[in-house]
């Protein structure tokens, strides 16, 4: 029972780590280039990088959001099929 909650905690932590790594890399990467272009420019107003890292998470989701919901469902599914061997004494 032990070792079947380990590995099924251990896949979520894969499934977490799979699905935020990439949005926050994009959105980190997106928020250097619009800092280092506002200082250049010299417009110092917070409403201006909010629109990029929108934009770049909406990008992320249109297309990584079906396969990061086929890891979900895949994930969801290996719960549940384990849920037996999670209740055996």
């Amino acid at each position: 029972m032990e070792q079947t909650a380990v590995h099924l905690m251990a896949r979520a932590l894969q499934a977490t780590l799979a699905l935020c790594v990439p949005v926050i890399a994009a959105v980190a990467i997106t928020g250097v280039a619009v800092g280092a272009l506002q200082t250049i420019v010299q417009v110092q107003d917070q409403n201006v990088s909010f629109l990029p890292k929108l934009l770049v998470i909406a990008f992320l989701v249109a297309v990584a959001g079906v396969p990061a919901l086929a890891l979900l469902v895949h994930l969801f599914a290996a719960i549940v099929a384990s849920i037996p061997r999670l209740i055996e004494p």
